[in-house]
């Protein structure tokens, strides 16, 4: 299972009409001033910017808002162990339910589809990358990079490209997509998570915890307090506090699925007039990128996320 920190930069979005490259944009992008504080990181009254340039995903495991298999968070981090995401619910955007991309499966399909909308029937209990075991399926990092962005995986506890290091295989999908010139590119975009500098964010950043910061091995206290050293710098940023930043955290399994949409103009508190997905998350990345939703798996019925969270 995932948490997902997702952060998107609206400073020069990519665009992609479909999966071949597309040529900078002319037009300027208009975004209005955050003014906000690293303290109190959604409080604009200011409009979402239509694009953004950068996305951060940051992945955790194990645990349900509650009544699923998995140990319980307390809906909006409330269970009294997750003090720092606890704030950020306080403030911010989450929705209290939230389903996974496929209910009996593992963590590897839910990533799959959290980054292509397929549950697919190839990458099932948590296998490890081979031929028998891998997709073609289009996906997030190959449309960022036919698009002429810079999708990226940084991987803890990995000290090596294209590896998972002391991490697991089944929490890396970049691993595991073998169509178009995808295999081509693993070495220059999965990285050590030693590489990935705030400051100078690529257009998608996947951050991957070891099997402790993620929850799989450790407790909700680990968790929390990796995720506050993740993300601070990150709401710390120039641009976060410019007021081009989204942050999305999202465990990838056991409905309701915890999550959390941080950005200065996200809504304050709980979201319970629609439920969220997987694949509406992967929708939302797109059109938050100026990227053509894929018209594969879930996501031609998925919806939105933006009008909802004020993202």
């Amino acid at each position: 299972m995932l948490l997902v920190l997702l952060v998107a930069l609206a400073t020069g979005s990519v665009a992609c009409s479909s999966d071949k490259a597309a040529s900078p944009a002319t037009t300027t992008t208009t975004t209005t001033k955050a003014a906000v504080t690293p303290a109190d990181p959604c409080s604009s009254s200011g409009k979402a910017p239509t694009k953004y340039a950068h996305v951060v995903m940051v992945l955790e495991e194990n645990r349900t808002w509650s009544g699923g298999r998995s140990p319980e968070v307390g809906v909006g981090f409330s269970g009294g162990k997750m003090p720092y995401l606890a704030g950020l619910a306080a403030t911010c955007s989450y929705y209290t339910d939230w389903k996974e991309t496929n209910g009996k499966q593992n963590s590897l399909n839910q990533y799959i589809g959290l980054t292509s909308g397929v549950a697919n029937p190839n990458t099932v209990f948590d296998c490890t990358p081979s031929a028998s075991c891998q997709s073609t399926d289009n996906n997030i990092f190959r449309q960022i990079r036919s698009a002429g962005g810079t999708p990226r995986t940084f991987v803890d506890n990995a000290t090596e490209p294209c590896s998972p290091g002391k991490n697991a295989a089944k929490h890396i999908p970049a691993l595991y997509y073998q169509g178009g010139d995808d295999a081509s590119f693993c070495t220059k975009e999965v990285l050590p998570l030693s590489k990935f500098d705030p400051n100078a964010l690529p257009t998608l950043s996947f951050i991957v915890p070891d099997l402790c910061n993620d929850g799989h091995d450790c407790s909700d206290e680990t968790v929390d307090s990796w995720a506050k050293k993740t993300l601070t710098p990150i709401l710390s940023s120039k641009d976060y506090l410019a007021g081009d930043t989204l942050v999305v955290v999202v465990y990838d399994e056991d409905q309701p699925v915890p999550n959390l949409l941080i950005a200065p103009t996200a809504n304050k508190g709980e979201i319970s007039s629609v439920a969220g997905s997987h694949a509406d998350l992967l929708k939302t990345i797109e059109e938050v990128l100026g990227l053509k939703v894929m018209d594969q798996g879930q996501l031609p019925d998925a919806i939105s996320l933006r009008a909802p969270s004020g993202v």
